[in-house]
């Protein structure tokens, strides 16, 4: 266990000597993992600033840390401050390419800002990675939703749907409305919804709503 004491001299420590006083490398995961794990706790009640503020110090006078900078990007996040969750996101990734948890979230944003080759990189290594979750199967659908390709769509949509998926959370989305107005993605949900739910549903999403 690392002691309390040199934690705080790390924390403190700003000149060259905070990169000689570096905790070993035993050290540096039980080290992240603290940091990131009470900045986990400050983001779940809403004291974002504090876990930029917290966060930042650990970055700039211990050292990089994947687990601390995507503690980071997501206060950003929630703040609104894309463009900042997205720097930390990038610097989670330098530090841990295989991250899900940062794959995912940058994907999110890539997604919104109309990157589909991007969400489709950050999202693939998140299916990788955990592929037991059906949200990263759905996102990788609605990115071969937006490319047209019908046979990705089926193939990840059917994943998602495998591993949880549940047709009634997209109903009111009006991007997949759309996908049920095209012709082959249409058919593509409707023989799924066929399989896995009822047609009462898709009745429900390829209906235009006024």
């Amino acid at each position: 266990m690392l002691p309390g004491a040199l934690l705080l001299g790390l924390l403190a420590s700003t000149g060259p000597e905070a990169a000689a006083a570096r905790p070993a490398p035993d050290y540096r995961a039980e080290l992240h993992g603290r940091m990131a794990a009470e900045l986990e706790a400050l983001n779940a009640i809403g004291r974002f600033d504090e876990v930029i503020e917290r966060g930042g110090r650990f970055d700039d006078r211990v050292e990089r840390s994947a687990v601390v900078a995507y503690e980071i990007a997501y206060a950003h996040n929630r703040k609104g401050d894309l463009g900042s969750a997205t720097r930390w996101y990038d610097r989670a990734l330098e530090a841990d390419p295989r991250s899900a948890a940062a794959r995912y979230d940058r994907g999110e944003l890539r997604l919104q800002e109309g990157d589909v080759d991007g969400a489709h990189e950050d999202f693939s290594v998140a299916a990788e990675e955990r592929p037991d979750h059906w949200v990263v199967h759905f996102r990788l659908a609605q990115v071969a939703g937006r490319r047209g390709d019908d046979r990705a769509f089926r193939t990840h949509l059917t994943d998602a749907l495998r591993h949880g998926f549940d047709f009634r959370t997209i109903l009111a989305d009006p991007e997949w409305r759309a996908y049920a107005q095209d012709e082959a993605l249409g058919a593509v949900l409707r023989r799924l919804i066929r399989a896995y739910s009822d047609e009462q549903l898709w009745v429900e999403l390829s209906t235009d709503v006024p």
